[in-house]
């Protein structure tokens, strides 16, 4: 552990106050840094003819050529309308409206520029996490904002109350015929410090010119290379990726002063559809320390080579989680909160607030904080022998969890579920901003939870024996409930559209059934539970294509039919298959069908091997295979694209299809999902890598772990942006759409997206939903890879 992150830690008292941000290693302090190449000034500062308003607040013009917004924080009725409520007059998924400032630009001569540059200070007394979401209105060949209101907006975190310069830029939006600049006040309610005016002051508004960034293609920057910014497994592959013409690198760390040459190799070529690469291969260097790549006149910032070079990276999630705790005071954060949230069954309450929220919207689901306490308790477990002090802060953390999932069972089999929020509540039950949970009992959760719940009562037994206790006791009820439910109703309806869980394929519920089973057998004996384990197991491997006369094989369908294969465009579950057929294999021994269960794993470890050479020289894997007759199963597509127009889109997906690779016969690689509104690859990519890791754990097979390893890479810099994904680690990364919750060290976003139908990478630095916002999703696949790679 470097010296800078164990002060960090011991003044965060080892993450029981937030981490601080190192913004210096930050892309908006890099891009402050730009040379300006030419400006023009869209307001005088002393006029307000340009401007008008919309929604509740006032606005006035001060001394000093700075407009004076001014808002409240809440306010006792719900807007007239809100473009993401799910029903506004009822206040589902609303907040308290928002106070936006419009300037009209219509008529200047900006088509040089790319960056919108302004300063803004917001005087808000008590709010922890002040926030600007700057928009633009493109009236061109391109329509911006788009038909989501995704693209066209940047929510900027500021820090309260003094100035905060701010840039945003924008040269792959189309901006050819900017009409209107706006800056939108989010009524987001008040926190327990939250006091009840904002006051936001804006001034200097200018459109620059500048040299723009990569945020589009493969291609890295000129004369770049991009790597691993925390660094890499000392026994494992190593290589970056470089945009030059050098012909050798070397690679450099400093030894008493003095640089010494550690490595040197060659530049290679590598040429594929994707385009031509450099790939700086130094595997073989395998001394840890810390080093950078050298080539021509360019010298990369530091990065480690190492057996612990996660250490880093799991201590800044788990304060990310720590953040992002429901119901819990959090210094410097919010006080506690979502005390109004309640679940109602059977005539009795209870207060859906623990766990960890699920984004930046405060959203909470239950089946999400059991998945993530998994993970945590999972790389918990792997370095309890090398770690003390981290396995201890991680059990800390994933007790939180597993608290809220054991407290929401009502236990007939019903579970206080979901609440779909965007808003501080005010604690107070019996007014209007209260919210109702989801409570259900479908069969796919329980057997989740089941799983979770019993992986738990093993890791707590030392901990905490009784808890471990309850945990089992709890799996097993769980199970019972979900093979019963299963084997009356089948898959749910998707009438919970709301909930990550709703395009749950038949071929998972098999999955997570199977896995529940084998743990809970494992723990207990019970052969009613090795019964279970082994019948779901078969079923799942009914679902896996396992013939040689397509172009791939090894990949699941969504059930037996072997009709549709299993796609996943945002919340993902790629590895539920093998984790299951693992835990079978390892619960059951001696089983006559082991044999069968393995030969499945191998062949689909082989589909993700075979997957990976169409993103190489990069390590991401593919989104997977598709077939052009999906477009024409409308049931398939509501579930795995819900709020989407089936009529409006079939056309898009047939086209995005036809982006990717053409493998013949109607079936395509998409590098990317085929995805609309919701956009961001980090749980599809992760979820992959936690399969090829799990099926490389179990055989040992060193290609697999690499695989898994370099999921890992991509999320730290190894991509064409050269951005760390997680913010606070490595180098290089970026502000994140946080909304409530400010700007925290160890968050994660939705992933990288693409532009429209193409199938290139796209990362452009607006923090907006859904690419760009921080979940709690990728922290947990991350950690569940994690697990088996260390």
């Amino acid at each position: 552990m470097d010296s800078q992150l164990k002060n960090n830690l011991i003044e965060s008292l080892y993450i029981h106050y937030p981490l601080k941000p190192e913004h210096d290693k930050s892309m908006e302090t890099y891009n402050l840094k730009k040379p300006v190449l030419s400006s023009v000034s869209l307001w005088d500062g002393t006029s307000m003819e340009p401007w008008s308003f919309e929604g509740e607040g006032r606005a006035q013009v001060k001394e000093g050529n700075i407009l004076c917004l001014e808002t409240q924080s809440r306010a006792d009725h719900w807007p007239d309308n809100e473009v993401r409520a799910n029903d506004v007059s009822a206040g589902l998924y609303a907040t308290f409206g928002s106070y936006i400032a419009k300037l009209n630009v219509k008529g200047m001569d900006l088509k040089k520029t790319n960056r919108i540059w302004f300063k803004i200070r917001p005087v808000c007394p008590g709010l922890h996490s002040p926030i600007v979401r700057v928009g633009f209105v493109n009236n061109g060949e391109i329509k911006i904002p788009d038909v989501y209101s995704r693209e066209g907006f940047n929510a900027i975190n500021l820090n309260n109350n003094e100035w905060n310069t701010c840039t945003w830029e924008i040269d792959t939006i189309a901006h050819d015929a900017i009409e209107e600049i706006s800056f939108n006040i989010h009524r987001y309610g008040r926190e327990v410090s939250t006091g009840e005016d904002m006051y936001f002051e804006l001034c200097d508004i200018q459109l620059q010119e500048v040299k723009p960034g990569v945020v589009h293609g493969w291609q890295c920057e000129e004369e770049e290379a991009v790597f691993s910014t925390t660094g890499y497994f000392t026994d494992g592959k190593k290589t970056a990726i470089a945009n030059t013409s050098a012909e050798e690198f070397e690679i450099v760390k400093e030894e008493n002063g003095l640089e010494v040459i550690s490595y040197r190799g060659e530049v290679q070529t590598v040429e594929n559809h994707l385009g031509k690469f450099k790939v700086l291969d130094f595997s073989d260097l395998k001394i840890p320390g810390t080093y950078r790549i050298r080539f021509g006149n360019t010298v990369s910032e530091q990065f480690s080579i190492g057996d612990d070079i996660l250490e880093s990276s799991l201590w800044k999630l788990i304060n990310f989680l720590y953040c992002e705790r429901c119901g819990y005071p959090v210094p410097n954060r919010h006080g506690t909160c979502h005390q109004d949230v309640f679940a109602e069954h059977n005539g009795v309450k209870l207060i859906f607030a623990g766990g960890w929220h699920d984004a930046a919207d405060v959203s909470q689901q239950t089946m999400q904080t059991a998945e993530i306490l998994d993970s945590v308790i999972a790389s918990a477990q792997k370095i309890k022998g090398s770690d003390q002090m981290l396995y201890r802060r991680m059990m800390e953390e994933a007790n939180w969890g597993l608290d809220f999932v054991l407290r929401m069972r009502f236990g007939d089999g019903y579970r206080a579920s979901n609440s779909a929020i965007r808003r501080w509540t005010d604690n107070l039950i019996g007014n209007m901003d209260d919210c109702e949970a989801d409570v259900h009992n479908r069969s796919f959760e329980n057997f989740v939870f089941a799983a979770v719940e019993a992986g738990a009562g093993e890791a707590f037994e030392e901990l905490d024996r009784e808890l471990a206790w309850k945990c089992v006791d709890a799996a097993k009820e769980d199970f019972k409930f979900a093979h019963e439910r299963f084997q009356k109703v089948g898959v749910e309806g998707p009438d919970h559209l709301l909930e990550h869980t709703a395009g749950s394929s038949r071929s998972q519920y098999y999955a997570v059934a199977a896995w529940a089973a084998a743990r809970i057998y494992k723990i207990t004996g019970d052969s009613w539970f090795g019964d279970c384990a082994a019948g779901y197991a078969n079923q799942v491997i009914s679902c896996q294509e396992t013939g040689d006369g397509l172009p791939m094989k090894g990949f699941f369908y969504r059930d037996e039919s072997k009709s549709h294969i299993v796609h996943f465009s945002h919340q993902a579950r790629d590895q539920v298959f093998v984790m299951g057929l693992a835990e079978v294999c390892v619960a059951l021994t001696d089983h006559e069908n082991k044999p069968m269960w393995e030969e499945s794993m191998r062949l689909h470890g082989e589909y993700l091997k075979g997957l990976q050479i169409y993103t190489a020289p990069y390590g991401m894997l593919p989104a997977g295979i598709h077939h052009i007759s999906e477009a024409d199963d409308r049931e398939a597509f509501h579930v795995v694209h819900p709020k989407v127009d089936y009529e409006r889109e079939r056309i898009n997906y047939i086209e995005q299809l036809k982006q990717g690779v053409d493998l013949g016969g109607g079936y395509y690689i998409r590098t990317f999902p085929v995805w609309f509104s919701y956009r961001g690859n980090s749980a599809i990519q992760l979820s992959m890598g936690k399969a090829a890791s799990i099926i490389g754990t179990y055989f040992k097979d060193k290609e697999l772990i690499e695989i898994g390893r370099e999921q890992l890479y991509w999320t730290l810099g190894k991509n064409p942006f050269g951005q760390s994904l997680i913010y606070g680690e490595g180098n290089h990364y970026g502000q994140e759409y946080t909304a409530l919750l400010g700007e925290t060290v160890g968050e994660m976003p939705v992933g990288v997206q693409t532009r429209r139908n193409e199938d290139l990478p796209y990362w452009p630095p607006a923090n907006i939903a859904t690419y760009r916002e921080v979940w709690t999703t990728p922290p947990g696949r991350f950690m569940w890879i994690a697990a088996d790679v260390i």
